[in-house]
């Protein structure tokens, strides 16, 4: 009988960690192309549902400062060109990034409200 609990207990172990390990893989993932003379980064989205994407790249040794931030919905099942790095000649590149990723982008809306009176240009 204490077997066969063990044997429960070791099975359930099991299980778990198994589970655990499979939920941990990431469904939205920066995907790098480096080229001869280039890097491509992609961002693949493998859930069935439209996501957000908030990316900021801290670049070292390229030609193009990539310091903005990008967000962009990624549709769903579908891998989107983010960027294209280009390495300076003869210095080491790399780069560092923030990927956020978000169930939806919510858009805002500012309304503008331009002041047509003109100023009243008296001296004092």
């Amino acid at each position: 009988m204490t077997s066969l609990k063990n044997i429960r207990i070791a099975f359930l172990f099991i299980f778990l960690f198994g589970f655990m390990g499979f939920s941990q893989r990431k469904l939205v993932r920066l995907i790098e192309d480096k080229q001869k003379k280039r890097t491509i980064l992609y961002i693949q989205n493998d859930t069935n549902e439209d996501k957000s994407v908030f990316l900021k790249i801290k670049p070292t040794g390229y030609r193009r400062s990539a310091q903005r931030p990008i967000i962009k919905n990624i549709p769903a099942k579908t891998k989107v060109q983010i960027l294209i790095l280009v390495p300076l000649a003869d210095v080491i590149s790399h780069y560092t990034y923030d990927l956020i990723v978000n169930e939806k982008l919510d858009i805002i809306e500012v309304e503008r409200i331009k002041n047509s009176q003109k100023k009243d240009s008296t001296l004092f």
